[in-house]
């Protein structure tokens, strides 16, 4: 893992190089094992490196080809390189190193653009093509990596982190209105848009082409769910995904450096650690991280250790505090570079932290409930028609009331809340949303957003896409798209990219997801039970006890602490004069949630770690400009 920066000037003026320097430097915590820069007139590119294949200084970046005519700087692992490296040696070029980053650089010497088709892995890479006079920007196909660009009428530049744009202090810092929309809804930036205006975000599975002062996007693989899926039946299916599965850890074993997991104890990070203790990995170091905080909610260490003693594996746990968040957040803040409303990165930074003094390497669990169908939203989509009963009990007679004023039940007072929505895809994304339309009205001045912004603009899109038999199939097509990439995969990589740990992702192999999405959805969700068919599959390799656990998630008891030990500091963030100064909120609006959220009836702690990592963001970024 690595990363890179890219500069195009188009009133042809030198590049700087110190202030290619300093926007390369920034991205150190990517890549501290090396660094480089190229300079070509009006064209910069510069390189920090995680070293992982070929430690040696043969991978020093940018590297160049033999005839010097392609510079190439990468982000990320192409895990099937070496297939690729022996046919390109049946072609007759030559390697001077051991990288997949020299394979890539002769893929497109050799293929072009086609040669995105040919790789397997996690990448975001920019290659000049000085013949060309052009620069070919791509995005792995799931959007594990990174890859951020800005562009005026005087400059083209990119890199795998926003700050490094930032370093260039005549890029202007402005919020741009539809990213602002998108995070207080959804907790995230939602791609190609971020919350900086002029600043976006390439997609996963797409390609950019800057020439002649003009950029070209375009598409080049997409999850696809097809409309109409054949049933080739459990048996079939279950084999496969055995092959599949196993066939994509093993292909991700891969590396010059010591290598580990995260372990959370559920079933897909479980599986991973399975498959890489049939691959024959040891030692084989597992990570976990739970809250000092009463109650199994917030820690799953138990199941997390049922796994590692199965496996005997050399298991190593973290326990945190919510002294710990205080003393780490305004780092993660940094890290993010935007407002980022999971809260999950916390732990997942502190696990990073922790991991990278023992490896170099973790393969994580990320991408199984989008693509086997993990998420408790799922079952109730699924039975919907049946459950719309229940709803019509709550709405109309006492329990409604009594709901309403019981403390906490925030699955329940959601479920009361969304399930009648009438409209598929307003439903859906009722579920994923912290501030609702009429709460995003009420929460910022009347003057401050137009009628443009529309958070719903990219699932839209998407939604629309396809014409699939199942609801399911297209409300995890979406999360493939959205979800998945913009808040899950984002919350990996600045997390343990900030302590340079290269995180894999076996799941999202790109094959096991194509064939996950052949699958009829009544395989995945079958009654109140979730990825059916993974289990059913899988069932060999674990302990029935975590096969059969009841969904987690990694839940962080930000609800307790701010009512409790923290509740100090949310409120003298919150209501600090200087955020009140802002103009961005109505703070009477602000002000009568935290009344209801102390009076503990409503748990607002979502939404009250939105509004405190805006404000320390803007404290950061804005106004240090």
């Amino acid at each position: 893992m690595c990363g890179i920066v890219g500069i195009y000037n188009l009133r042809k003026e030198p590049i700087d190089p110190i202030l290619l320097k300093k926007m390369t430097a920034i991205l150190k915590h990517r890549g501290p094992d090396d660094a480089g820069i190229y300079i070509s007139d009006n064209v910069g590119l510069g390189h920090q490196r995680l070293s992982i294949i070929d430690i040696s200084a043969a991978g020093h970046q940018p590297m160049v080809n033999k005839d010097g005519t392609l510079q190439i700087i990468f982000n990320g692992e192409i895990y099937n390189f070496q297939v690729i490296k022996k046919e390109l040696e049946n072609l007759g070029h030559k390697f001077k190193s051991k990288t997949d980053t020299e394979v890539i650089l002769y893929s497109y010497e050799e293929w072009g653009i086609n040669c995105l088709a040919k790789f397997n892995g996690m990448f975001a890479f920019a290659i000049w093509d000085k013949k060309k006079q052009q620069f070919l920007l791509a995005r792995d196909r799931l959007g594990e990596k990174p890859l951020y660009y800005y562009f005026d009428q005087e400059k083209f530049v990119f890199a795998s982190e926003i700050k490094a744009i930032l370093e260039d202090h005549s890029i202007p810092r402005k919020i741009d209105n539809q990213g602002l929309v998108n995070y207080f809804t959804f907790g995230h930036s939602i791609a190609p848009d971020t919350i900086y205006q002029g600043i976006k975000k390439l997609l996963p599975g797409h390609y950019l082409i800057f020439k002649n002062g003009q950029i070209e996007i375009k598409e080049y693989w997409d999850p696809n769910i097809p409309d109409k899926k054949e049933d080739k039946g459990k048996d079939y299916y279950q084999q496969t995904i055995r092959e599949l599965f196993e066939e994509a850890v093993k292909g991700e074993l891969i590396s010059d450096v010591p290598l580990g997991a995260f372990l959370s104890g559920g079933i897909d990070s479980s599986l991973v650690v399975a498959m890489m203790a049939k691959n024959g990995v040891s030692p084989l170091r597992t990570f976990s991280v739970g809250f000092d905080v009463a109650g199994t909610e917030f820690n799953e260490l138990a199941d997390a250790k049922i796994v590692a003693n199965h496996f005997k594996t050399e298991h190593h746990e973290l326990f945190l505090k919510e002294l710990d968040l205080i003393n780490i957040l305004n780092k993660l803040v940094y890290h993010y570079d935007e407002p980022f409303g999971d809260a999950a990165a916390f732990p997942v930074f502190y696990l990073s932290q922790f991991a990278k003094k023992y490896v170099t390497v973790v393969l994580t669990g990320e991408g199984g409930d989008e693509i086997f169908g993990g998420y408790r939203r799922y079952i109730i989509e699924s039975n919907r028609s049946k459950l719309l009963i229940l709803n019509w009990l709550f709405k109309n007679n006492i329990l409604s009331k009594t709901v309403g004023l019981l403390p906490g039940l925030r699955r329940t007072k959601k479920f009361i809340e969304t399930i009648s929505i009438k409209d598929d895809l307003s439903r859906y994304t009722n579920w994923l949303s912290f501030f609702s339309k009429e709460m995003v009205r009420d929460l910022f001045k009347p003057e401050l957003l137009g009628t443009r912004e529309n958070p719903l603009k990219e699932y839209k899109k998407y939604f629309s896409r396809y014409q699939a038999e199942n609801l399911l199939d297209k409300i995890m097509y979406l999360d493939q798209k959205i979800w998945l990439p913009d808040c899950y995969l984002e919350k990996v990589d600045k997390a343990s990219m900030a302590f340079g740990l290269e995180t894999r992702s076996p799941i999202l192999n790109h094959h096991l997801v194509e064939f996950a999405n052949s699958i009829p959805a009544k395989y995945k969700i079958r009654g109140v039970k979730t990825k059916y068919i993974l289990k059913e599959a899988m069932k060999d390799f674990l302990p029935n006890q975590v096969l059969n656990k009841k969904k987690h998630g990694l839940a962080v008891p930000t609800n307790i602490w701010f009512r409790g030990k923290l509740k100090n500091y949310l409120f003298e963030i919150i209501f600090d004069r200087k955020t009140k100064s802002r103009g961005y909120f109505n703070f009477s609006y602000i002000e009568k949630l935290y009344k209801k959220y102390q009076q503990g009836n409503q748990p607002f702690d979502f939404q009250f770690w939105l509004i405190l990592n805006f404000e320390l963001w803007h404290r950061q970024f804005m106004d240090n400009n």
